[in-house]
């Protein structure tokens, strides 16, 4: 399977359907990962336990491709992320609406496994949209 289709097939099954079973299918053991703000926790139990805590807090957290670049082993995606918040945030209670943010990600593969990846999140973009969502609310 070429990197494209592994990375794709990673953000559609892990990420956007949830199936933790299958982390270890796209993932190497030793996986690395460098995003500010957000903890990945190391090998393949900090991605559970990242996609299970995203699950709690938006529970049809989706991503979209909307643009991927292919080198020799990195692979570059720029995504668009959707989900309803239904668990607290950072101490921001469910507003239950949807929100929506941007990612730019770079991953590393090594004999058909992601082995590291970093990337930026527009957090700024959703804690707005959050609080927004709270203060229309109170």
């Amino acid at each position: 399977m070429s990197n494209e289709m592994i990375v794709r097939d990673a953000c559609r099954v892990i990420w956007s359907e949830g199936d933790l079973s299958r982390v270890g299918d796209f993932y190497t053991e030793d996986f690395k990962a460098d995003y500010p703000r957000t903890d990945w926790g190391s090998g393949l139990e900090g991605i559970s336990a990242l996609a299970e805590g995203i699950r709690i807090q938006f529970p049809d957290y989706r991503e979209q491709i909307d643009e991927l670049i292919c080198t020799d082993d990195l692979v570059v995606v720029r995504l668009t992320i959707r989900g309803t918040h239904l668990g607290k945030v950072d101490g921001i209670e469910p507003t239950g609406q949807a929100v929506e943010f941007r990612d730019m990600t770079i991953l590393r593969l090594r004999d058909g496994k992601i082995c590291e990846q970093r990337g930026l999140s527009d957090h700024f973009a959703v804690y707005q949209q959050m609080v927004l969502m709270s203060l229309k609310q109170a």
